[in-house]
């Protein structure tokens, strides 16, 4: 006989938690949710058919939309701001 242990604390918390219908990751900083082949994902926030918490839902911006597939909301990404190097003057054209 196996004994199930459920905390009413986390069942009211999962209670308005979507399913994953894809591996969800959060990138290195955790400012934001990216998807499964990214460059910048880090750490693994869902799996596919794992539960994305309310909270995690409202913190990175994830909602489900139309056929229940959850859509993620794109920070823009910071733009280079490194320099461009100069125009090589000694080549001949």
């Amino acid at each position: 006989m196996a004994l199930n242990v459920t905390h009413l604390k986390d069942r009211e918390l999962m209670a308005g938690a979507l399913i994953s219908d894809r591996r969800l990751w959060l990138t290195a900083d955790k400012s934001r949710v990216v998807e499964e082949g990214d460059r910048d994902a880090a750490t693994l926030l869902a799996a596919q058919g794992r539960k994305v918490s309310p909270d995690d839902q409202k913190q990175f911006g994830i909602s489900e939309g139309p056929g229940g597939k959850l859509m993620l909301k794109q920070k823009a990404k910071p733009e280079d701001k490194a320099k461009k190097a100069p125009e090589d003057k000694s080549r001949k054209k």
